[in-house]
């Protein structure tokens, strides 16, 4: 597996400190994926909007002088209401080269679906199947996949039927490895699920601490966390060996996911109890001690220059391990 990095492993804070970097200028992302030997950027596709004709061919010889790929991401949408954002980011991967788009499908976090109830989170799914028919002509048309995320909101079966209903073989999973444990699956179970609709992979993991509703999930550097990585990559590249990988290492607070609470099933359908068993098993496994710190620097409001600090480092010791078991 190729793996590059994902803008959204960092914050605003790098570039409002004096001689930091703008994560989300596609320019200095990608200095910084050829300073540690990357494959690729991942970002959104705002600056090549705005981008003049002469920025984006300085952009494009940057990338090409590095053989860097690149892969454009938008998320936060809803498209049942406004497929726009979508099909935009596809004309402009278009013009830029870019084979692969990102996306997410709800505002959700932290597997909690119990604003919607059962019968309206399914009828969520259900409205997106339209405008997604939609946006697959204009990637079909293009050339261009879709890798839908599962952003702690949906999981592998979902995806899974999404892309069934919408009937693209362009239409498919970004998987965030770290993210199948906030809906009750382990990382390697989604993975084989969705792996033959798998488009691009977000490697992110977690340190896992324990509440009383169920377990908070802090970032962490690869490698220093939940996540089993030699077999999540031999995996990958057994089943998928042409799709690549991003690092991606947010979220800037933990992530609170109360599975120990009841209701907080409630808009899952039923599924194999064994699942859901490994799942816990692999959090309980992982747990930290009670005492340790789950607070990120951005929850302990800390500086920008502690908050930027904390992001590179885990950046670069996420590099760092990566050498070590590829």
């Amino acid at each position: 597996m190729k793996i590059g990095i994902c803008a959204w492993s960092f914050t605003d804070c790098h570039h409002r400190l004096a001689g930091g970097f703008d994560p989300f200028a596609p320019e200095d992302l990608a200095r910084l994926a050829a300073d540690h030997g990357l494959a690729s950027i991942e970002c959104a596709p705002g600056p090549f909007q705005t981008h003049s004709a002469e920025q984006r061919a300085r952009l494009e010889a940057q990338l090409s002088a590095h053989r860097l790929g690149l892969v454009l991401d938008t998320g936060g949408h809803d498209y049942a209401l406004d497929i726009t954002p979508l099909t935009t980011a596809l004309e402009v991967a278009a013009a830029t080269g870019v084979r692969v788009v990102r996306t997410t499908i709800s505002g959700v976090l932290e597997g909690d679906r119990r604003r919607y109830g059962l019968h309206g989170w399914r009828g969520r799914l259900q409205a997106l199947v339209e405008p997604l028919r939609r946006a697959m002509d204009t990637a079909e048309r293009l050339g261009i996949s879709v890798g839908l995320e599962n952003h702690q909101d949906a999981t592998s079966w979902e995806l899974l039927w999404l892309g069934e209903q919408v009937g693209s073989e362009l239409l498919g999973v970004t998987m965030d490895v770290a993210n199948a444990l906030a809906v009750g699956e382990t990382p390697a179970a989604f993975a084989m699920r969705v792996m033959p609709r798998l488009k691009h992979v977000h490697l992110k993991d977690y340190t896992v601490h324990p509440t009383p509703s169920g377990y908070r999930l802090k970032r962490c550097a690869l490698g220093e966390g939940v996540v089993d990585w030699p077999a999540m990559l031999k995996l990958f590249d057994d089943f998928a060996p042409q799709v690549e990988g991003c690092i991606e290492l947010g979220a800037a607070t933990a992530r609170h996911i109360r599975v120990f609470e009841t209701d907080y099933w409630a808009t899952y359908p039923p599924r194999p109890l064994a699942e859901v068993i490994n799942a816990m098993r692999a959090l309980h496994q992982a747990a930290r001690p009670p005492a340790e710190e789950w607070r990120t620097p951005h929850e302990q409001g800390l500086g920008d220059d502690l908050r930027a600090a904390y992001e590179m480092d885990q950046f670069e010791r996420s590099v760092r391990y990566l050498n070590t078991v590829r």
